[in-house]
């Protein structure tokens, strides 16, 4: 789930301070907290969770189920310090009426360990349980000690947080807990009190306090699936804030006027000419639905989406060719260096045909040189420009742009989408998604736009083909996986977790790494790819992926985005249960782009329940997007994906928008009246998101 950074908040003086305002937190501390981007008390906030653990319920140690987390208590017999072949490891054993359990501890600091290791002190403690020689124990527990005070708090609903590097989740707990205390009586609600009650949904204190620390009435599968209404009043906050922004930029562009373009003559001819192939049903649609556009007098604002494959960059060319014609210029912007890369190679090979004269930005040009191009655009040398968020630097200028691209990918945004469009005198837009939803949910988000729908595969078009690898097919798996790369394909396999857990036994980036390297390297070049990486280490590890450098990436969903490497056939999904259908729809479209055909594979866990094991037989039987995406939005209610991704104000992702269409319809709903209720909000110098949540400051909202 991801959360709003709530612009209203930041207002508040006292929850922008730095952390080092709070009891516990030095220079030191701090540092650690800003690696994570942790800065201030609104940051820590909404450092929300990841998933819960159940600790309301003490277990005998007796009865403890070993493989099972357990919360036990019991009474210090001994502890001390031994020896563990060369290594050291500290023991204690506690015990209750029923038996005994050894805490063990093979990294520790043995002063604390010492004065917990007091025979006769009262000791709770928490892990996963095991059997040593017929023993039970835990490795590595949380622990604390128990007294007549802490008695009441030690049990509950425990959160587990984003691990942050030399802080431990203690002591996150400890922290989160006193920004809560630090600014409880100054946190205003921003929605007033009828809407929360329409819509059942708690103040906005109330949801952070719950979401972090949930009241003992809750339940662990509604809060490890973001399903309490705490949750849904976050989640409202972020989908609201979004719908405001496009309900009012839908009013602002229904006032404005523009000069139309003129459709070159024989369009449909010449279209013949450019292509070496003849455009599908869907395709010539969506042609002659731009030509309306942008032969109106109303800036064109239209999403073309369609699935991997269904040639949704052919009417972004012939969109281009338009207003080229037109003397105008075309801004195409992608959300990754490599898919800009990918975009000017494919124009660049049009050029000559269309009339293109394009140009490529990116972040490893010198001053000198970007200056130099930067000059030749505004002199209108170039008629199109394409590149990532360097568009919208401040010192681009264009001399007459006319029209702009953005492949949006899955993200769901409308900040980019402004400020790009700021560059020229209200150009024309035309979105592109990759990531199919249905319609319903796709005019909520794209609520200011009018969409173009490409369901028709171009001919010859063949869909990856999709298999469940149980564990007796293993083996079958990495045979296809070597004898795909000893003729010179590439493979993607995709896991869950970038790193092992004490938590859970989910396959890692990290363990995939290593188990293919020790089998593949030599002679191939195993690598890996996450959301930690910086942005420049995914650029370069994307880029020598697509050049073949890397035989087989091990990574995360981050290559969800549509890359398009033609050599990459084969796709390996462990624990697919953890995904999405529609997010593993647009994982298996990153194989079989070129012109050999796709392989999907999803490794089936034996944990798999019988509702995972439909779940995922419905992405093996289903190869269009649209309905995998019905599909999802049928099922998603009880899906096992959890956690919490944050993400910046202005953009949506597909995991929120298919999990909580309610909300988001919801959200719209009220945004639509808050924006007709106001004429003053079209004020041409009004900044909606600061007025009227500056206002919300002193008083709710009056909806």
């Amino acid at each position: 789930m991801s959360l709003i950074n709530n612009p209203h908040l930041k207002e508040f003086h006292e929850l922008t301070l730095p952390l080092t305002c709070l009891k516990g937190i030095g220079p030191g501390r701090a540092a650690l907290l800003g690696k994570k981007g942790l800065y201030t008390i609104l940051d820590l906030l909404y450092f929300l969770p990841i998933r819960y653990q159940d600790r309301t319920r003490l277990s005998p140690i007796g009865t403890a189920i070993p493989g099972d987390n357990c919360l036990v208590r019991g009474r210090v017999i001994y502890g001390k310090e031994e020896r563990f072949y060369r290594r050291r490891l500290f023991k204690i054993l506690i015990q209750d009426e029923s038996s005994s359990m050894e805490l063990v501890w093979f990294n520790y600091r043995k002063q604390h360990l010492t004065n917990l290791a007091i025979p006769g002190t009262d000791l709770i403690a928490y892990g996963p349980v095991n059997l040593n020689r017929n023993s039970r124990q835990i490795i590595h527990p949380e622990v604390t000690r128990l007294d007549k005070d802490n008695d009441e708090e030690l049990s509950g609903f425990c959160p587990v947080y984003s691990s942050v590097s030399g802080i431990s989740e203690k002591m996150l707990r400890t922290l989160i807990k006193d920004a809560l205390d630090f600014c409880h009586s100054f946190v205003v609600d921003h929605l007033p009190e009828g809407l929360l009650l329409k819509h059942n949904l708690p103040n906005l204190m109330q949801a952070i306090e719950h979401a972090h620390f949930p009241p003992r009435g809750s339940l662990i599968d509604q809060l490890n699936r973001s399903d309490t209404s705490s949750h849904h009043r976050l989640m409202f906050d972020r989908f609201f804030l979004v719908m405001l922004t496009i309900a009012h930029k839908k009013k602002t562009r229904e006032e404005l006027s523009v000069p139309a373009f003129s459709v070159p003559y024989n369009l449909s001819r010449k279209i013949k000419k450019f292509f070496p192939f003849s455009l599908t049903s869907h395709q010539e649609r969506a042609v002659k639905e731009v030509e309306n556009d942008i032969a109106s007098k109303r800036p064109m604002n239209r999403l073309l989406m369609g699935d991997v494959g269904c040639g949704k960059t052919v009417i972004a060319a012939i969109s281009a060719y338009i207003s080229v014609q037109n003397n105008k210029q075309t801004a195409i912007m992608a959300p990754t260096q490599v898919l800009a890369d990918q975009h000017m190679k494919y124009f660049s090979s049009l050029s000559g045909v269309m009339g293109f004269q394009p140009i490529l930005l990116n972040g490893n040009l010198k001053k000198a040189e970007r200056n130099k191009i930067y000059k030749k655009i505004k002199e209108g040398r170039y008629n199109m420009v394409i590149g990532t968020h360097s568009l919208i630097q401040e010192a681009l200028s264009f001399k007459d742009l006319g029209l702009v691209i953005i492949d949006e990918q899955h993200r769901f945004g409308v900040k980019q989408r402004a400020l790009i469009g700021s560059k020229g005198d209200n150009p024309h837009i035309l979105v592109m998604s990759a990531t199919p939803i249905p319609r319903t949910l796709a005019i909520t988000v794209y609520g200011d736009m009018d969409i173009s729908m490409i369901r028709e595969y171009p001919e010859g078009y063949i869909p990856a083909e999709t298999y469940i690898i149980n564990k007796d097919r293993k083996k079958w798996a990495f045979d296809i996986i070597k004898e795909r790369l000893s003729i010179g394909q590439q493979a993607f396999v995709i896991c869950p977790t970038i790193e092992e857990s004490k938590e859970t036994d989910l396959r890692s980036v990290r363990d995939m790494e290593e188990r293919f390297k020790k089998a593949l390297s030599p002679p191939y070049r195993i690598d890996i790819i996450h959301g930690r990486l910086s942005q420049e280490k995914k650029e370069q590890v994307m880029t020598a992926f697509y050049k073949g450098k890397i035989n087989l990436l091990v990574g995360t969903t981050v290559v969800e985005v549509g890359v398009h490497v033609p050599n990459a056939t084969i796709m390996v999904i462990e624990h697919p249960e953890r995904f999405g259908l529609a997010q593993l729809h647009q994982l298996r479209g990153r194989v079989g782009r070129g012109t050999k055909r796709g392989l999907c594979l999803l490794i089936q866990d034996d944990k798999w329940s019988e509702e995972s094991a439909s779940r995922i037989k419905v992405l093996a039987s289903i190869s269009d997007g649209f309905e995998v995406a019905q599909k999802d939005l049928e099922l998603r209610g009880h899906g096992e994906l959890t956690g919490m991704k944050q993400s910046g104000m202005g953009d949506l992702n597909l995991g929120e928008i298919m999990r909580y269409p309610d909300l988001l319809l919801a959200a719209r709903e009220e945004a639509e009246k808050v924006v007709d209720s106001d004429p003053g909000l079209l004020r041409p110098d009004h900044s909606i998101l600061r007025d009227i949540m500056e206002s919300a400051l002193q008083k709710p909202l009056d909806l």
